[in-house]
């Protein structure tokens, strides 16, 4: 018997089973709900006061479920550590976008205002387990290197970009200008970690201000740059006067 799909709806079957679908969808919905747990559980009792235990009854499941997904407190500061990432790296894609130069360094910038705004207990999470992973005799070890590595790269981009397009002081060094950013950001949500009475936005603020007076091309580079485009046009002009008319 041939099967005919409803008006409206899709010719495709769905050949997943329900109950697997279900079962992943309560999988997913657990995972969650125990990453929150151990945030919060971080958040109040820090590194040593949070226990797989803990976070498995927080989050209104058994003792145990907590050990069966994640092992051990390192799987779990493990996935802690991972979802915070995701959050704040889809929050930095949308803002920053095709922005380059000192545009995209101001989206990143009020991007990670918003997210210690909107998430204040994740951004305390997340820079818990990344001190933990210098301490020697710690049993966790986040990849807190790569993660650096790669903010550094993608700001570096973002100075490079810009050079190419003529928004940025061509003598800027690229390398230096993103270590140095990286290292700011740091270092302010530190402070504001330690003393939530800090000025976050104002600081944040006078950070952008000082990259954007940093990174914007000199009068003199800018006659420069505009000389060139004039004679490269020029140049074109002459070109194309002087090519033979095509049939």
């Amino acid at each position: 018997m041939k099967y005919t799909a409803p008006v409206g709806r899709s010719n495709t079957i769905d050949t997943e089973p329900p109950k697997r679908r279900k079962q992943a969808e309560r999988t997913a919905l657990s995972d969650r709900l125990l990453t929150e747990a151990a945030i919060e559980l971080l958040v109040k009792h820090g590194l040593q006061g949070t226990t797989l235990q803990g976070v498995g009854e927080r989050a209104g499941y058994s003792r145990g479920l907590a050990t069966h997904r994640f092992g051990s407190k390192a799987g779990l500061f493990a996935k802690v550590l991972e979802v915070a990432s995701a959050d704040w790296l889809v929050r930095m894609q949308k803002a920053v976008g095709p922005l380059t130069g000192a545009e995209a360094f101001c989206a990143a910038t009020d991007a990670a205002d918003q997210f210690i705004r909107e998430r204040p207990s994740e951004v305390r999470a997340m820079y818990l387990l990344w001190f933990l992973s210098i301490d020697p005799g710690a049993d966790y070890r986040s990849n807190l290197a790569n993660v650096h590595r790669a903010q550094r790269r993608d700001a570096a981009e973002w100075i490079r970009a810009g050079q190419r397009a003529g928004t940025v002081d061509p003598n800027v060094d690229a390398v230096r200008t993103a270590e140095q950013y990286c290292a700011s950001m740091a270092g302010i949500i530190y402070q504001w970690l330690v003393n939530s009475r800090m000025p976050l936005t104002t600081m944040f603020e006078q950070l952008k201000a000082d990259l954007t007076a940093r990174l914007r091309v000199s009068e003199r580079d800018r006659a420069l740059n505009g000389a060139a485009a004039t004679r490269t046009r020029g140049s074109r002009g002459r070109a194309a006067r002087g090519r033979p008319a095509t049939a």
